[in-house]
């Protein structure tokens, strides 16, 4: 898959709206983050933002698009879905600020958004 790349300005990328940290994964050569702390050498700041964050959510890390296949069947075109829904207002989801139009799903019943055209 393409490598996460994030441009964290304040949150040192110890927060979930860093792409790196929410996925999991170190920041990487071919970030624009500054004050960096998702690496190696923070360890132990990471570990304390990775425990801090999943008291508050234990689901935090997990991925937000579900696979919708029928189960035992792996190898058909999987259509997802997002596990908790967009909430978009004016969009009318057809635009990349909503997560089920990135991801490419269609919004579903867990949606609470307004007017919408995906």
């Amino acid at each position: 898959s393409k490598r996460k790349q994030c441009n964290c300005k304040n949150s040192k990328c110890l927060k979930l709206y860093c792409e790196c940290f929410a996925s999991g994964s170190y920041c990487n050569l071919s970030c624009n983050c500054q004050l960096c702390q998702n690496n190696e050498n923070y360890e132990k700041q990471r570990k304390s933002a990775i425990d801090a964050t999943l008291e508050r959510n234990p689901l935090a890390f997990q991925p937000k698009i579900a696979s919708s296949a029928p189960p035992g069947i792996e190898d058909s075109p999987v259509q997802g879905r997002h596990t908790k829904g967009c909430h978009c207002k004016k969009s009318g989801c057809l635009k990349k600020y909503c997560e089920c139009f990135q991801a490419g799903v269609l919004c579903s019943a867990q949606c609470k958004c307004h007017e919408c055209r995906n």
